[in-house]
C-alpha cells in the first residue's frame, strides 16, 4: 500500500474536523478524490487500526463503512481475497482493544456492513464464533462489544436465509443471558435494543423465537426500569423507542404485555420522585401505545383506570411556557387520544365520575384537572356529550366563577373546547356564559384566557352577538392600546371573531379598529411581536370578509404590500398568516385578485420546495452530516445529497434528522396547499398560468410524510377539477356509467392526470383525517361535475368504500388483531365521521351512475345497512338511514329491485329512540315511495302510524331533532299523497299535515308539500278544496319569507299556479295576500 496515500488520506480526515469551512470544503473534496482509489478502504482501515488520533480514527471508521455500503463490488468484493481476510482478522482484533466507546461503535458499524455481504455467503465463519465467546467473556466492555455488533447487524442475520436463521435460537440464547447481565446496564439496554431488531424481522411461522421474545419482554421491562432507576436517559430512551416499535408491530409480539406496560408507564409517568424529562418519555411511550394498541384498551376496557391514574397528574402545575411539554400536559393529552380513538362510551362516563369528584376537591388544582380534562376530551365525545350538555354546563359556570385563578382560567381553556365542537350548544348559552367571561376580562390575571374564551364563543354566537356588540367593542379596544403584548394577541383574536359573527355590524367599528392594529404589522422580533403580527393579519382578512370589498378597498393594496414584506422576514407563521390572507382576498375579491397572482403565485409554490428539517446539532449549517445532506423533495420524501450514485445516510444521522423536522414548516405548506385551491376557485382565469405547476406540486404532496399537507393537497387538487370545470360552462350531465355528457377536453385532461395520482395516494393512505377528506372531496367533485370523474375507476372507487364500510382500509387497522365482531360495532367518534363520508360516496355514486349503478349497490347496501342496529351509536344509525335516502334519490326509479331490503331497515328505523335517526326514517319512506316502481301502498297503514307521534311536538319545542322529524314527516306524508291519493284518509292527513305548517327546519320539504297541494287543488279534490284558504295562506307565508326564500324552481312552480288560480277563485287569492306575487 502507498505510505504516501495514506499519510495524505490521514491529513485530509484531521483536515475535516478543524472548525473551517473553507477547510472542510477542501477537505471533503480531496476525500472524495481520494476514494476513487482501490486502495481507499485498506487505506481507511490501516488509519484506523492506527491513528492516535480519536477523531481521526471515528471518521475513518465511518468513512470506510459508508464507501462498502455505496459501492460494494469496488470497494470490497473486488479488494484481493488476503486484503478482505487480512482486515476482517484484524477488525476482530481491533474491536476489544479499542478504548473509545465512540469509535468502538463505529467500528462495529463497519463489521455490520461487512457483514452484510460476507455472512450471507459463508466467507467469515470466524465472526459468528467470536462473537458467541466474546458475548460469554468476563469482561463487561467484551461482553457490549458482542451484544452491539449483534443489534447492529441483526437484520442480516434474521434475513440471511437458512444458513444463517439456523443461529438465531443460539443468539436468543445469549440475549437471554445479557439480558441479565449482573455488572453493565449497557450490555442489558444493548440487548433490549437487539430484541427489538429479531421481534421487527420475525417471520410469520417463527413460532419458538416469537414465543422466546415474548418470554423475554418481562426482563426488557426490567432494563427499562432499571435505567429508569438510574437516571440513564439515553438508555431509558433506547429501551422505550424499542417498545414503540413494537407497539406499531401487526403482530403479537407483545400480546398479553399491553396492559402490563400500559401501567409501567403510567406508573412512572406519575413518579414524581423521577426526573421530570424521564417522566416525560413515560408518558409519550403511553401515548404510542395508546394510538397503536386501541383494540387491547377497548377490549380489556382499561380506559376508566387510565383515565384515574392520569387524573393524578393532571393535577400538577403545567409550567407558563405552553409550548413545553409537561407531566400534566402530556397527561391530558393522553385523555385526548383515548378520546379520539375510543368509543367516547368508554371514555366519557369515568371521564365524568372524575370529574365529579375532583370539581368537589377543596384543592384548586383538582378542580383545575377536571376541567382541563373535560376540555381535551370533547373533540372525540362531541356527540356523545351533546345530548347531556345541560348537565354539564355547571361544571363550566362554577369554574368561571371559582376562587383560584388557575381554576378560572381552566375554565376559559374549556368554553374554547367546547365552543369548537358543540358550537351551537355554546352559542345558545351566550346570556349566561358572556357577562361571566367579561368579567374575568375585568382582572389581570385572567384577561389573556378570558379573551381567548371571548374569541371562541364570539366565533360562534352569529347574529346574537348585536346587542353585545358596542360593551365588547368598547372593551376590547381599550385593551388593544393599553394590555402586554400577549393579551393583546388575543384581544385581536377576539375582535376578529367579533367582526366574523357580527359581519355588516362590524362597519361602525371598523376604520378606527384597523388604525389602531396596523402598528402590529410592523413589528419585527422573534416572539410574542411575531406572534401578535399574525394574529393581526388574520383577524384584518376577517374584516374584509365582515365588511365587504367596497368597504375594505381603500386598505386592500396597501395591506397587501405589508404581506408582501411580510414574506422577507423568513418566519414560517407570518408566511402562514399571508397564505391565509392571500386567500381571504381572492375570495372577498374574486377576479379582481387577479393582477396580485404574478406575486403571489410563486410564494405559495415556493413554500413547497423548502424542506422541514432542520440542520441536525454537528452537522454544517447546510444540513450535511457525515458527508450527505438530508432534506425532503417536493414530495416530502427523504433524500440525500451526495458525491455518487448510491444514497447513503448513517442510521444514527437520519434518526437525528427525523428527529429534527421543523413543524412550522410543515404547517405552513399545508396552509400553501390550501391556499392554492382557495384562490384558483376564486381567481378563476387569471390562475391558469400557474395551474400546471400547482397541480403538479400538490400532487407530489400527495405522497408527504405530514398528514396535514397531504390532506390539503387532496382537498386542493379537486378543487382545481371543480373550478376548471365551472369555467368551462359545461352542459348539464346525465348519469351513467358511460359518459354521454363529455367534459371539456382540457377538463377532461386535468382529470387524466389527477384522479390516478389521487386514488394511488388513497391506497396507501393510513390517516383518518385524510381518508376523510378523500371521501368527502370525491363525493361533492361527483355530485358537481357528473360521472366522467371516475368513470374510468368506478370499481375501485366502490372497492375502496366498501373497505371503509367494512372496518378494513389502511386508516382503520388497528395493529392489533384481537377486534372481536361486538368490538367492531363500538368505534370512535372519528371512525364513525369516515364511515359517514363512506356512505356519502356511496350516495354520490348513486347520484352520478344510477341505473348503472345497482349491481354495485347490490354488494355495497349490506355494508351501509349493517350500520343500523340496536348496537350501533345514534350517529352511526342515523348516517346509514341518511345514507339510504340519498341513494334512492340518486338512484330513482332503478332502486326498485331494492326496496324491500331498504324497507326492512326503515321500518326498524322509524321506531328508532332517537328523534334524528326516525327524522332520517321518515325522509327516506317518503323518497322511497316517492321513486319505487313497487307499490307501497299496502304499507301505508303501518307507515302512517309510525310516522304519526312525529307530528305531536308540544308548543313551544326549540329542540331541532324533533322539529326536522316533523317537517321530514310532513314530507313523508306529502309524498305518500301525491303517489297514492286515494290509499291515505285525506280528511284525517290533511288537518294533521297542516297543523304542523309552516316547517320549521328543513325547509327542502316545501317542494313535497306544495307539489302535493297542488296537484290535489288542480283535480279538485274535495278535501283539498276545503281548505284552499289554508293551503293559499302557507302560499303567501313561504313568497313572502325573505329570510327562509323557497327553491327558485319551487317558487316559479307556486306563482304560476297561484296566478292560475286567480282566474277562477281571485277573491281568496287576494285574501291571502298573493296578488303581488302574480304574474
Amino acid at each position: 500500500m502507498d505510505a504516501q496515500y495514506v499519510e495524505r488520506l490521514h491529513a485530509l480526515l484531521q483536515q475535516s474536523n478543524v472548525p473551517d469551512t473553507n477547510q472542510l470544503r477542501e477537505a471533503t473534496e480531496g476525500i472524495k478524490a481520494a476514494s476513487t482509489q482501490q486502495q481507499f478502504v485498506p487505506a481507511l482501515f490501516e488509519i484506523l487500526a492506527s491513528s492516535p488520533d480519536l477523531a481521526v480514527r471515528q471518521l475513518a471508521a465511518v468513512e470506510m463503512r459508508k464507501r462498502i455500503h455505496k459501492k460494494p463490488e469496488t470497494a470490497w468484493v473486488k479488494q484481493a481475497v488476503d486484503v478482505r481476510t487480512g482486515i476482517k482478522a484484524r477488525l476482530l482484533d481491533l474491536l476489544p482493544k479499542e478504548e473509545s466507546t465512540l469509535v468502538r461503535n463505529a467500528i462495529s458499524r463497519v463489521v455490520s456492513e461487512i457483514a452484510n455481504r460476507e455472512l450471507i455467503a459463508g466467507t467469515w465463519p470466524e465472526l459468528l464464533p467470536f462473537l458467541f465467546a466474546a458475548a460469554d467473556s468476563p469482561n463487561a466492555t467484551h461482553r457490549q462489544i458482542a451484544i452491539f455488533v449483534f443489534y447492529t447487524v441483526l437484520e442480516t442475520l434474521v434475513d440471511g436465509g437458512e444458513k444463517l436463521e439456523a443461529y438465531l435460537p443460539q443468539i436468543l440464547a445469549v440475549f437471554a443471558k445479557s439480558l441479565q447481565d449482573p455488572e453493565s446496564i449497557e450490555v442489558r439496554i444493548t440487548t433490549v435494543r437487539a430484541l427489538g431488531k429479531v421481534a421487527q424481522n420475525l417471520e410469520d411461522d417463527s413460532e419458538a423465537d416469537l414465543a422466546q421474545v415474548q418470554a423475554a419482554i418481562p426482563q426488557m421491562v426490567r432494563v427499562l426500569h432499571d435505567s429508569l432507576e438510574q437516571s440513564h436517559t439515553d438508555g431509558v430512551k433506547q429501551c422505550l423507542d424499542v417498545f414503540e416499535s413494537l407497539c406499531m408491530l401487526e403482530d403479537s409480539v407483545l400480546a398479553n404485555a399491553i396492559p402490563d406496560l400500559i401501567e409501567f408507564f403510567l406508573n412512572n409517568g406519575a413518579n414524581t420522585t423521577l426526573e421530570e424529562e424521564l417522566r416525560i418519555m413515560c408518558f409519550n411511550s403511553l401515548i404510542w401505545a395508546c394510538q397503536y394498541k386501541q383494540n387491547v384498551i377497548k377490549n380489556q376496557k382499561l380506559a376508566k383506570p387510565i383515565i384515574e391514574r392520569l387524573m393524578t397528574v393532571a393535577v400538577e402545575d403545567e409550567g407558563d411556557d405552553y409550548d413545553e411539554d409537561t407531566p400534566s400536559r402530556l397527561a391530558l393529552r393522553v385523555i385526548d387520544g383515548l378520546s379520539t380513538s375510543l368509543p367516547p362510551a368508554q371514555v366519557f362516563p369515568p371521564l365524568h365520575e372524575q370529574m365529579q369528584a375532583y370539581m368537589g376537591h377543596a384543592d384548586g388544582n383538582h378542580r383545575k384537572a377536571a376541567l382541563m380534562a373535560f376540555g381535551v376530551a370533547v373533540e372525540g365525545c362531541s356527540e356523545y356529550i351533546r345530548p347531556h350538555i345541560d348537565q354539564l354546563w355547571p361544571f363550566i359556570e362554577a369554574g368561571l366563577r371559582d376562587p383560584e385563578v388557575v381554576v378560572r382560567k381552566a375554565a376559559c381553556v374549556a368554553i374554547g373546547c367546547l365552543c369548537e365542537s358543540l358550537d351551537d350548544e355554546c352559542a345558545k348559552r351566550h346570556a349566561v356564559l358572556l357577562p361571566m367571561i367579561m368579567e374575568l376580562i375585568n382582572h389581570e390575571e385572567t384577561q389573556r384566557s378570558a379573551c381567548t374564551a371571548l374569541d371562541s364563543l364570539l366565533e360562534v354566537m352569529g347574529e346574537d352577538i348585536s346587542q353585545y356588540l358596542p360593551a365588547i367593542m368598547e372593551r376590547l379596544a381599550g385593551l388593544l392600546e393599553s394590555a402586554p403584548i400577549p393579551v393583546k394577541s388575543t384581544v385581536t383574536g377576539a375582535i376578529g371573531s367579533a367582526a366574523h359573527a357580527s359581519k355588516e355590524g362590524f362597519l361602525p367599528y371598523f376604520p378606527q379598529t384597523l388604525q389602531r392594529m396596523l402598528p402590529h404589522l410592523l413589528l419585527t422580533e422573534e416572539g410574542d411581536q411575531m406572534d401578535l403580527r399574525g394574529i393581526t393579519t388574520d383577524a384584518i382578512g376577517t374584516f374584509a370578509e365582515a365588511v365587504g370589498k367596497e368597504a375594505f378597498r381603500p386598505y386592500f393594496q396597501d395591506l397587501m404590500n405589508h404581506n408582501f414584506e411580510s414574506m422577507k422576514l423568513e418566519n414560517p407563521r407570518l408566511r402562514e398568516c399571508a397564505f391565509i390572507f392571500f386567500a381571504v382576498m381572492a375570495r372577498v375579491f374574486g377576479e379582481e385578485f387577479g393582477p396580485f397572482l404574478p406575486h403571489v403565485a410563486p410564494l405559495l409554490l415556493g413554500s413547497f420546495k423548502q424542506s422541514e428539517h432542520d440542520a441536525v446539532p454537528g452537522a454544517s449549517g447546510d444540513g450535511i452530516i457525515s458527508g450527505a445532506g438530508v432534506g425532503t423533495n417536493a414530495s416530502g420524501e427523504y433524500t440525500t445529497e451526495d458525491d455518487g450514485d448510491e444514497e447513503f445516510i448513517d442510521l444514527d444521522d437520519l434518526n437525528d434528522a427525523f428527529a429534527n423536522v421543523n413543524s412550522a414548516i410543515a404547517v405552513e405548506k399545508e396552509v400553501a396547499a390550501d391556499s392554492i385551491g382557495e384562490i384558483f376557485t376564486h381567481t378563476k382565469h387569471a390562475f391558469l398560468p400557474y395551474l400546471q405547476e400547482s397541480v403538479e406540486q400538490l400532487g407530489h404532496l400527495l405522497e408527504h410524510f405530514y398528514q396535514g399537507i397531504r390532506k390539503s393537497a387532496v382537498a386542493a387538487l379537486f378543487a382545481c377539477i371543480n373550478t376548471l370545470n365551472e369555467m368551462s360552462n359545461p352542459s348539464t350531465w346525465q348519469p351513467g356509467l358511460t359518459v354521454q355528457v363529455p367534459l371539456n377536453s382540457d377538463v377532461q385532461n386535468l382529470v387524466n392526470t389527477v384522479i390516478p395520482a389521487l386514488l394511488d395516494a388513497w391506497n396507501d393512505e393510513d390517516d383518518r383525517t385524510t381518508a376523510i377528506e378523500f371521501c368527502q372531496s370525491l363525493a361533492e367533485c361527483l355530485n358537481k361535475n357528473g360521472p366522467a370523474i371516475i368513470s374510468q375507476h368506478a370499481d375501485r372507487v366502490c372497492n375502496f368504500a366498501a373497505e371503509i364500510l367494512d372496518q378494513k382500509s389502511l386508516a382503520q387497522i388497528d395493529n392489533d388483531p384481537s377486534e372481536d365482531e361486538a368490538g367492531a360495532e363500538d368505534i370512535s367518534e372519528y371512525e364513525s365521521v369516515l364511515i359517514g363520508a363512506a356512505m356519502d360516496l356511496v350516495g354520490a355514486m348513486s347520484h352520478v351512475f344510477a341505473q348503472d349503478f345497482l349491481d354495485p349497490l347490490r354488494a355495497l347496501l349490506p355494508k351501509v345497512t349493517k350500520y343500523y342496529s340496536p348496537s350501533r351509536s345514534t350517529t352511526d344509525r342515523g348516517a346509514a338511514v341518511a345514507s339510504l335516502g340519498e341513494i334512492i334519490i340518486g338512484m330513482k326509479g332503478a332502486i326498485t329491485p331494492l326496496t324491500g331490503d331498504i324497507l326492512t331497515t326503515l321500518s326498524r328505523a322509524l321506531q328508532d329512540e332517537e328523534p334524528a335517526v326516525r327524522s332520517n326514517a321518515a325522509f327516506a319512506s317518503g323518497v322511497l315511495i316517492e321513486h319505487s316502481e313497487q307499490d307501497l301502498s299496502e304499507h301505508f297503514g303501518a307507515l302512517l302510524n309510525a310516522i304519526r307521534p312525529m307530528f305531536e311536538v308540544p308548543a313551544g319545542t326549540e329542540k331541532t331533532d324533533i322539529l326536522n322529524a316533523r317537517d321530514n314527516a310532513c314530507g313523508c306524508l306529502s309524498r305518500m299523497i301525491t303517489r297514492k291519493p286515494d290509499a291515505v284518509p285525506l280528511d284525517q292527513a290533511l288537518p294533521i299535515l297542516f297543523s304542523s305548517m309552516p316547517l320549521k327546519e328543513d325547509m327542502a320539504e316545501w317542494t313535497p308539500v306544495f307539489k302535493m297541494l297542488i296537484t290535489l287543488l288542480q283535480a279538485n279534490d274535495p278535501i283539498a278544496m276545503q281548505h284552499i284558504d289554508t293551503i293559499l295562506g302557507l302560499f303567501a307565508h313561504t313568497l313572502g319569507d325573505a329570510s327562509e326564500p323557497l327553491d327558485p324552481q319551487l317558487r316559479g312552480t307556486v306563482v304560476a299556479f297561484v296566478s292560475s288560480l286567480n282566474a277562477s277563485v281571485p277573491d281568496k287569492v287576494a285574501a291571502a295576500g298573493l296578488t303581488q306575487f302574480l304574474v
